[in-house]
């Protein structure tokens, strides 16, 4: 489906944009559980999603592809239609901060870039800008949002990026836009809700250091 080509997990890779270091003000507080107990599962997320994928690339990582088949195919009037949940552990806080700032897609015109590289996106149709979600409980965050054309449909996709001590969460979530090319408020809500609910799971992991 179109809408699966354009909903994949972006690969890890350098980018010429390095952000200025953001000071990280909470303790260690290390995150040691299997990557496949971090990520979101079914019942996280809104009525009408079934888990389509899991992937584990290496120890240390997991991510997981959730669809929304009614919304997809029509059969359903909700906006939306799918999340990807990436989750990534490292050995401590300063490797996470190093791939977050080094090898994460950093700036809008690096998402917008891999947009073009799809050919079930409409090239025209692509804007990325900053987004800036009310979200709680991450060391480090960055946010864009997308919008483009599948075929005739058009949607927005939220992108989260998010540190918890020694863990690195991808969340995306694609939400059809409503009838009048507008952006779905409720599907807004809906996918910072999401965002968030995996930040709070990281942070139910997080095993203090002792004072």
């Amino acid at each position: 489906m179109l809408f699966l080509a354009a909903c994949g997990v972006p690969p890890l890779g350098q980018s010429a944009a390095t952000p200025a270091p953001t000071p990280i003000t909470t303790p260690f507080a290390g995150v040691r559980e299997d990557p496949q107990r971090l990520t979101l599962i079914q019942t996280d997320l809104p009525e009408g999603f079934r888990k389509l994928d899991n992937t584990t690339l290496h120890e240390g990582h997991n991510a997981v592809l959730f669809m929304n088949p009614d919304a997809v195919s029509g059969k359903s009037d909700q906006n939306m239609l799918g999340v990807v949940d990436e989750i990534t552990t490292y050995e401590d806080d300063a490797d996470a901060r190093d791939a977050f700032e080094n090898d994460l897609l950093l700036t809008a015109e690096d998402i917008a870039n891999k947009f073009k590289e799809r050919d079930s996106v409409a090239p025209g149709s692509i804007k990325v800008q900053v987004y800036h979600p009310e979200l709680k409980g991450a060391d480090l965050l960055r946010s864009f949002k997308a919008s483009y054309k599948l075929g005739d449909t058009l949607v927005n996709e939220y992108r989260y990026q998010f540190m918890v001590s020694n863990a690195i969460g991808n969340v995306i979530v694609t939400v059809r836009a409503d009838a009048d090319g507008s952006e779905s408020a409720s599907g807004r809500e809906q996918a910072d809700a999401i965002a968030q609910a995996q930040i709070d799971k990281l942070n139910q992991f997080r095993a203090q250091r002792p004072q």
